[in-house]
């Protein structure tokens, strides 16, 4: 399987956006935001060109942007006003913080190929920049530019796996940083709050990384693509494929018999929502009959004019704790969960190298499952 970074993380946010994207190939209009994030890239770009005779001046900068703006992606004047104001603010920022350091970069827009499994399979992907770095001796840095509104952790940082994938993506490139133990510092830049968030990358990790890639596409090689409600849902763009999404569809195409007593069904479900009510018995009689229609018309999410409701797979494990013991005797972590305490286990096994998590995870076994409503507000 050749397959990209994109493509993994895509699959392990939701399946069946995998299957439409990369299987079924539909296409779709880009998002104004990944159209906001490739001209904040293309910018970037240019100000970082080796090739250019004399560096990019804020002005340079900033006109190349507003030319390149594409204002016909925005209906809304006031959305595309506010939006071209923060690319403005990014830019600005980054000159500022920018404009006095001399990087030495080594190549921008690069593609790698990572191969597993003894070239079975093929990890492909883009990194924004390389650098070297000259304050620190043999070691470069790799940089992705990221213009999300919100900036995680640094502990969410050391645990990311795209950073893992570039890593391998580029010891494969030049093996000879992993031979002679060259650091590689990896880095995402955080355009919007001006920071950046790094860690070095090391070959301990690399097995690692190798196993969780061919999880996944084993996962995507067995798969039956079935949506993951998430928060990027509302923003996706193949919602009219998606069952999730079946009945905001069907109701705008073909509104059916009993359209009208679900649709006010779902307002009263929200109203009592709202109202904290403690008719706990009128919630559960609604729960009742839209679980009834759902089941009815084969469908997971129901539309009304408040908003709408998504019913979720809920599933609970129990562990085969004899094969538990077996495994975390012998590494001294049995003890510190002797007394079963659910978040305790959690916790100790969260700590745990992937490969023994993986084990863990082998161990538990399905004890029921059920379904649970929960409501997305307009």
């Amino acid at each position: 399987m050749r397959i990209s970074y994109s493509g993994l993380e895509t699959f392990s946010n939701c399946p069946a956006k995998y299957k439409y994207q990369y299987i079924d190939r539909i296409k779709t209009p880009k998002s104004k935001d990944a159209v906001f994030g490739t001209l904040i890239h293309e910018c970037l770009r240019m100000f970082h060109d080796p090739s250019q005779t004399t560096p990019f001046s804020e002005e340079e900068l900033l006109k190349y942007f507003t030319e390149k703006w594409n204002s016909e992606i925005y209906q809304d004047k006031q959305e595309e006003a506010f939006a071209f104001h923060q690319g403005i603010e990014i830019l600005k920022k980054y000159y500022l913080q920018n404009q006095n350091i001399s990087f030495n970069v080594v190549n921008l827009e690069i593609l790698f190929k990572i191969p597993i499994q003894d070239k079975l399979h093929q990890v492909t992907g883009r990194i924004d920049r390389i650098d070297k770095l000259d304050s620190e001796a043999g070691t470069f840095e790799i940089i992705d530019y990221k213009t999300t509104k919100k900036m995680p952790s640094q502990e969410m940082i050391d645990k990311n796996f795209q950073l893992s994938i570039y890593y391998l993506g580029v010891i494969n490139q030049w093996p000879y940083l992993q031979k002679e133990n060259r650091p590689v510092k990896l880095s995402l830049y955080y355009l919007r709050h001006g920071e950046k968030l790094s860690i070095i990358g090391n070959k301990q990790g690399v097995k690692e990384t190798q196993q969780k890639i061919l999880d996944l596409i084993n996962q995507i090689n067995k798969s039956n693509f079935a949506p993951i409600s998430n928060p990027l849902c509302d923003w996706c763009q193949y919602q009219p494929y998606c069952p999730l999404f079946k009945h905001k569809y069907i109701k705008e195409k073909q509104p059916t018999a009993n359209e009208e007593q679900i649709k006010n069904i779902i307002k009263e479900y929200f109203e009592i929502k709202d109202k904290h009510s403690q008719d706990n018995k009128r919630l559960t009689e609604l729960k009742i009959v839209i679980n009834q229609y759902c089941d009815e018309n084969e469908l997971d999410r129901v539309f009304g004019d408040n908003g709408y409701i998504t019913r979720l797979s809920q599933q609970r494990f129990t562990y085969n704790f004899n094969k538990v013991k077996e495994i975390l005797e012998p590494i001294g972590k049995w003890n510190e969960i002797l007394t079963i305490d659910k978040t305790k286990f959690k916790k100790v096994v969260n700590s745990l190298p992937y490969d023994i998590k993986k084990q863990i995870d082998q161990a538990k076994k399905l004890e029921r499952e059920f379904k649970t409503i929960t409501i997305s507000r307009k």
